[in-house]
């Protein structure tokens, strides 16, 4: 259900929590009507008379769609899918009709009517209209923050209105009030100013809600409301010459000689130009285009404006001349699922190096050459130059890129691209899961098991699963590619309800690295690093040994800066962010301390705050730290890091990879962005400095990370001619997840997690939520939790609720917080769990936090 709210003049301000999860929106008029539910892909509502209520999704926290009066004379154009200009509280607003109906569900003599529609046609295909709704219902999400994250920003805002000087402004100057007068001075000398502007002068709401109406209603000042952003983004005046004979248009332009030349320049041209070209051609200014325009000899029109969108793109490798039998196999079988109207679900399984990126880039090829388009999801921006590399190769022009390093407008226009049909295959991270693509074919997600696919703000939707309700919805295949699936796709496997594809050789008679465990605790200690231990002996040798055969490598530090924790030796204070209930890192490249949870920063103090110690040790290691030695044992090593800090840019990250996938750096150091997914055929040595830290962490899912990320660094190595090796240094070496990565040992280490999973009732065995609540003040965070468990005394039957406890990070970014888990074999008894909770009215001073399927409960 789209929920039944009507946008009506005495709306209320508050915002009106969703009451229930997967069932009937909270109503908040007396004679309101549950909402049409929206029918498959391809059918609109059906009713029995023309609809004249349009249920529109604003970009609020307003958790439904609102209904607005369709006047008759657009009754035509507002349709599903399409924006249109509403007022909500006084102000324009952008919305997305996402239904029409007969019944607003209030008295419709009330109801605020739609101003404008701003599209001639729906900016959204069906099923993403349908995924819209599909996960505000699931993940109990406000439906307006999934319009946010489905549509780009530009196209959800009303610039703000320009304020000019009226025609009276200079004769009501001398007689205003003095706030008046100042506010008439101000525009008398900036000619035109945006409200936004004024207010970011100084100029409070209120004065200006007052000032400017009523100066308006003089004439003093003239108000000038703004048009949103059109779907092709930002737009250039273009000309054309009108249809009028040569002798017309000689006795039109008469003896006017700049005309006359813009005119016969037009002519000889023979197209429509833009109006700067034609100014530039003929060294000549507007006024004599609003001349011909005036006399109807050229036409002005608007145009979108052309952006080039860089998709900085990695150089690929070659295309294999030949297929492995299995990838052979793996093709045709996807292949024979596309355009067949039927949705399946695939894994491909394969370790690395085994071609997986391959067969999908083949049957992406295929859905193409059948007239249709192709989704590629990859978890992390970082992933995305290589893969726009091999994409440009294939298709040429027609690929776009879609992330949240790109600049707004560049989105935009990418996203744009796609909505027009321009492009046949998308790639990117999660994000990219919301491109407009009518004529989707087949989605492919690489690397499934990546926590990355989980949002981790509202809404909290997971990429690889709605990947597979799209196919569900649309009757395509969806193919999941992973070297080590997640325990959730597996079972799905086991089922029956996902068909597994297996490449269980590299390509090229490539074989898989060895790999070599070392135990920490017999290594000796780093000098001056107090008992730490950061490169074992084995791991020195075989560093030495890969660089002085020309070879590179890899060393993965699940940490980056300097040292995560700079502690007092003489009375053991950690020094802690201010905001958070975790110590600061030490950066050594920014000389500060720094919080990477809220981004809090100092200068790194040279006594204990607490005690004044001057003692302050820089415990543990990050990848500067990590780098840093690698330096001082090879001086002439070329070492880049390749982790967030060196990496917040599209071309930083670019660089980086560059210089690597050229030889002209030998190490790189990084955290888990050097992971997975890459291809570095003279990488023979791959190094994981302390396995450990995921094993650690307060996470049911530790173990499977830990796995996951050992077997995936660990196919860094030997990827081309040469043999690989893989050096892992851990103090738990028995530990199931290490050994099951030692031996390359997928189905061993399911084995063995299961029975945990099992033990302690966790997914996939059974189904997870987690409530969290977060406050400035501990007590009311706890009593909120409290009162939610309250309510689920007794629970409804199946489900289990643990809780309420702190949270593994008590306090972050300024707010206490406290959480329930429940967990129950089954949908529906979560469903009730959090309808009841969510029913619960929350003290204005705590947040709620409701997270379906969450994929860690830290």
């Amino acid at each position: 259900m789209w929920g039944c709210r009507c946008a009506r003049e005495d709306l209320s301000a508050q915002v009106i929590l969703l009451a229930a999860w997967g069932g009937t929106a909270l109503q908040t008029c007396e004679n309101a009507t549950p909402a049409l539910d929206l029918l498959p892909a391809g059918h609109p509502p059906s009713v029995s008379s023309r609809p004249v209520f349009a249920r529109t999704v604003l970009p609020t926290a307003l958790p439904e769609a609102l209904s607005y009066r369709i006047p008759e004379n657009l009754a035509d154009l507002a349709v599903p899918g399409v924006r249109v200009k509403v007022r909500l509280r006084g102000q324009s607003r952008v919305g997305v009709v996402v239904e029409v109906v007969e019944d607003p569900g209030c008295p419709a003599d009330r109801v605020l009517p739609v101003e404008e529609v701003l599209d001639p046609e729906p900016l959204l295909p069906p099923h993403v209209l349908e995924m819209i709704r599909f996960v505000a219902d699931y993940y109990a999400a406000p439906v307006g923050s999934v319009v946010r994250t489905a549509i780009p920003g530009a196209l959800l805002r009303v610039p703000p209105p320009i304020v000019q000087a009226g025609v009276r402004t200079s004769e009501l100057l001398a007689g205003a009030e003095p706030a008046a007068r100042r506010l008439l001075e101000r525009v008398l000398e900036a000619r035109r100013i945006s409200v936004a502007r004024l207010r970011a002068e100084g100029w409070s709401k209120r004065e200006l809600d007052e000032l400017l109406p009523a100066l308006a209603e003089k004439h003093a000042l003239k108000v000038v409301e703004r048009g949103a952003t059109g779907p092709g983004g930002s737009t250039v005046s273009a000309v054309v010459l009108c249809d009028v004979a040569p002798g017309e248009r000689a006795r039109l332009v008469g003896a006017a000689p700049a005309q006359a030349r813009a005119a016969a320049w037009l002519v000889e041209t023979g197209r429509p130009v833009l109006e700067g070209e034609l100014l530039a051609a003929c060294q000549c200014s507007s006024s004599v285009v609003d001349a011909l325009v005036h006399k109807g000899i050229v036409r002005r029109f608007q145009q979108a404006r052309q952006r080039k969108v860089r998709r900085w793109e990695l150089t690929p490798g070659p295309v294999p001349e030949t297929l492995t039998t299995h990838q052979q196999q793996a093709v045709e079988t996807l292949s024979m699922a596309l355009g067949g109207g039927e949705f399946k679900a695939f894994l491909l399984q394969g370790v690395t190096g085994s071609g997986k990126t391959e067969v999908y880039l083949r049957v992406a090829g295929a859905a193409v050459q059948q007239g249709m388009q192709a989704l590629i999801l990859v978890p992390e921006i970082a992933l995305t130059p290589a893969l726009a590399g091999q994409l440009s190769r294939t298709f040429g022009e027609r690929v776009a890129v879609l992330h949240s390093s790109m600049s707004e407008s560049e989105r935009l226009a990418a996203w744009e691209r796609a909505r027009r049909g321009q492009v046949d295959v998308i790639a990117g991270p999660r994000s990219a899961l919301w491109a407009p693509l009518a004529r989707l074919g087949v989605v492919v997600v690489d690397e499934e098991q990546d926590t990355s696919y989980k949002q981790e703000e509202e809404p909290r939707y997971h990429a690889r699963d709605l990947a597979l309700t799209i196919g569900q919805r649309l009757g395509i295949p969806v193919v999941l590619a992973s070297a080590t699936p997640s325990l959730e796709v597996l079972a799905l496997a086991a089922q029956g309800r996902v068909a597994v594809l297996d490449l269980p050789e590299r390509v090229a008679g490539g074989r898989l690295p060895v790999v070599e465990v070392v135990d920490l605790k017999g290594e000796p200690p780093e000098p001056g690093e107090h008992g730490q231990r950061f490169l074992s002996r084995r791991l020195r040798e075989a560093l030495a040994e890969t660089l002085a055969r020309g070879e590179q490598t890899i060393l993965l530090v699940n940490r980056r800066g300097w040292a995560p924790v700079l502690l007092c030796r003489d009375c053991g204070h950690q020094v802690a962010c201010r905001d958070c209930s975790i110590p600061l890192t030490v950066h050594r490249r920014r000389a500060a301390l720094v919080c990477h949870y809220c981004g809090f920063h100092r200068d790194i103090p040279q006594a204990c705050p607490r005690c004044g110690g001057e003692v302050l040790d820089h415990v543990g290691a990050g990848t500067e730290k990590i780098a840093s030695l690698v330096r001082q044992l090879h001086p002439g090593a070329v070492i880049d890091i390749l982790d967030r800090d060196t990496a917040r840019s599209p071309a930083q990250l670019l660089a980086t990879l560059e210089r690597f996938a050229a030889g002209e750096s030998t190490v790189l150091v990084g955290t888990q962005m050097v992971s997975k997914g890459h291809h570095f055929p003279a990488v023979t040595l791959t190094g994981v400095v302390n396995a450990d830290n995921l094993l650690g962490f307060p996470d049911f899912r530790g173990a499977e990370r830990t796995f996951q990320m050992l077997t995936q660094v660990a196919g860094r190595a030997g990827r081309g001619e040469r043999p690989g090796l893989v050096v892992i240094q851990t103090y738990h070496p028995e530990h199931h997840a290490v050994r099951a990565a030692l031996a390359h040992d997928l189905y061993g280490f399911v084995e063995e997690e299961l029975r945990f999973r099992k033990a302690f009732r966790y997914p996939p065995i059974t189904r997870l939520a987690l409530v969290r609540y977060e406050a400035a003040s501990e007590s009311a965070a706890v009593a909120a939790a409290q009162a939610a468990a309250h309510s689920l005394d007794p629970a409804p039957a199946g489900l289990r609720v643990i809780g309420p406890a702190p949270a593994p990070l008590e306090r972050l970014r300024g707010r206490w917080r406290v959480q329930l888990l429940m967990m129950a074999p089954t949908r529906p008894p979560l469903r009730a769990g959090i309808a009841a909770i969510a029913a619960l009215t929350l003290p204005r001073s705590v947040r709620r936090i409701i997270d379906v399927d969450p994929q860690s409960t830290v």
